[in-house]
């Protein structure tokens, strides 16, 4: 917004950028997910975060947002560096994808208690990503591959997260997980621990 959004003022303040990622500068995965092109990009994705952000941190906790916030955002920058590589990408629209991952999978898990309510907001979560990965592909400038990476890291984290029952839902309906709790952060470390391998290997293929 200050600097005008330049392709070059992007690069040197941490856009997302294949070669340079590749070559050493794996910051720009979590740099590029704060940064936009321009004032109705950031308004845009400001809304957007707004709407979802607040619904999510109600659900999960501040904490844990923050936990599925990042995880979106630097799973959508991997799979962007890993299939969309010419191209320089910022923008919270992967970790914005993440959040409606993260809503999918909860009223997946909600439809044990109230099936109803579950499945139309599943329906209406599903019909608002179709129009928008349609709107991606319909123009040059969206990068998809983030959106996708984004809406695949938020549904992963956020089933660990109700899974291993990191927080207080704030609906206390959740203990799908039997496993016994001197286990839980085992598998917690592990799960992130294979995340960030999958990571690792997006962005060195």
């Amino acid at each position: 917004m200050i600097f005008g959004g330049s392709t070059k003022i992007l690069i040197n303040i941490g856009a997302n950028y294949g070669p340079y990622v590749k070559n050493g500068e794996t910051w720009r995965l979590l740099t590029s997910i704060f940064l936009h092109s321009g004032i109705s990009h950031l308004i845009f994705n400001s809304i957007a975060l707004l709407a979802f952000g607040n619904l999510i941190e109600t659900i999960f906790g501040k904490r844990n947002f923050l936990i599925l916030y990042l995880c979106s955002g630097i799973s959508g920058s991997a799979l962007s560096v890993s299939f969309n590589s010419n191209i320089i990408s910022v923008g919270s629209s992967g970790a914005i994808f993440g959040m409606l991952g993260g809503l999918i999978i909860y009223y997946f898990f909600m439809k044990k208690v109230n099936p109803d309510y579950a499945k139309n907001n599943l329906y209406g979560l599903g019909l608002m990503l179709l129009i928008n990965l349609f709107y991606g592909l319909s123009s040059s400038r969206i990068d998809n591959w983030a959106h996708l990476g984004g809406l695949l890291g938020g549904m992963f984290c956020s089933f660990v997260l109700i899974n291993f029952n990191l927080n207080s839902f704030s609906l206390g309906i959740f203990n799908v997980s039997r496993i016994h709790s001197n286990y839980k952060r085992i598998y917690i470390f592990l799960s992130f621990f294979i995340w960030s391998c999958i990571i690792f290997l997006l962005v060195n293929i």
